[in-house]
């Protein structure tokens, strides 16, 4: 009896670390796929995966092509659509009855965009965490200065590998370990920077400078799209988010005080909005 009863306060414990949310909003079951950014994978996520599939959501965590556990070599990966592969396959294999809700972080914003243009009737609503948010991919000198990256003020901190040879464009980069916990994880623990220095890997540069998104059809503005800005971002700083809302402004903003990887440093507040968000999708 009474190590039954240890058992039963273990478990009652447990549940009462995860966050309290109502439940009405699970009467139709939520298929969540989450996308990582550059050089990152679908280890990333594993705290927020965690939280969602213990409330009840069903979680998909892909891996685009070159990351994570992908073996494909980044520097041979030159286009966008190749990069993406992975997630444009997945979706042309949900069943046709089956939507999804996307998650992309970071430039991960940019294989969400890619799907809204072309399988908006599989997808209830896109999440962007600070994410690249453009319509139409990096199409004009604006859409770089919006959406790109500009870590400049802390020195050379990137480093590019030239896959075609010394005289052609980077094909490659990742950001030189000793800058990635100031710069990516300056408000996460420890553990978890430690761990991704030993699991990013280079991410395809020149495929996704050269995403480009053509609008294939009005559906596409019957996806709704929300926003989670983070306010102490140091690679797409708040400034380039407010910029990109209003350029193409999200049904949903929300605001978090965080780094730019909140999956980190505020798992449990950022599964908090992801919720928020999902309970104002309407059935269909």
């Amino acid at each position: 009896m009474s190590g039954g009863r240890v058992e039963e306060e273990k478990e009652h414990t447990k549940s009462e670390m995860l966050p309290k949310y109502p439940h009405h909003h699970h009467r139709q079951q939520h298929h969540l796929v989450l996308i990582h950014g550059i050089g990152h994978g679908a280890w990333c996520w594993y705290k927020i995966r965690c939280l969602l599939e213990a409330s009840g959501y069903k979680v998909t965590c892909l891996d685009l092509k070159g990351a994570g556990i992908d073996q494909s070599d980044p520097n041979t990966i030159l286009t966008f659509q190749d990069y993406n592969k992975p997630l444009i396959n997945f979706l042309s294999n949900l069943p046709l009855d089956e939507k999804v809700v996307l998650v992309g972080h970071s430039v991960g914003g940019m294989s969400l965009t890619d799907a809204i243009h072309r399988f908006a009737n599989k997808i209830r609503m896109a999440i962007y965490v600070a994410a690249t948010m453009l319509e139409h991919g990096f199409s004009t000198p604006q859409d770089f200065k919006d959406g790109k990256p500009d870590l400049s003020a802390f020195g050379n901190v990137v480093k590019f590998i030239y896959g075609l040879g010394p005289d052609q464009p980077p094909t490659s980069a990742i950001m030189k370990e000793n800058f990635q916990h100031q710069i990516l994880y300056q408000m996460s623990p420890l553990e978890d920077s430690t761990l991704a220095s030993m699991l990013l890997r280079p991410g395809p540069m020149l495929a996704l400078q050269g995403a480009q998104f053509e609008r294939t059809a009005d559906a596409a503005d019957c996806v709704p799209r929300v926003y989670i800005k983070t306010m102490q971002d140091h690679v797409i700083k708040p400034e380039q988010q407010d910029a990109m809302i209003k350029r193409w402004p999200p049904s949903q903003v929300f605001v978090l005080d965080s780094d730019h990887s909140p999956f980190f440093s505020t798992p449990t507040v950022l599964f908090g909005l992801l919720v928020k968000a999902l309970a104002s999708i309407k059935c269909s």
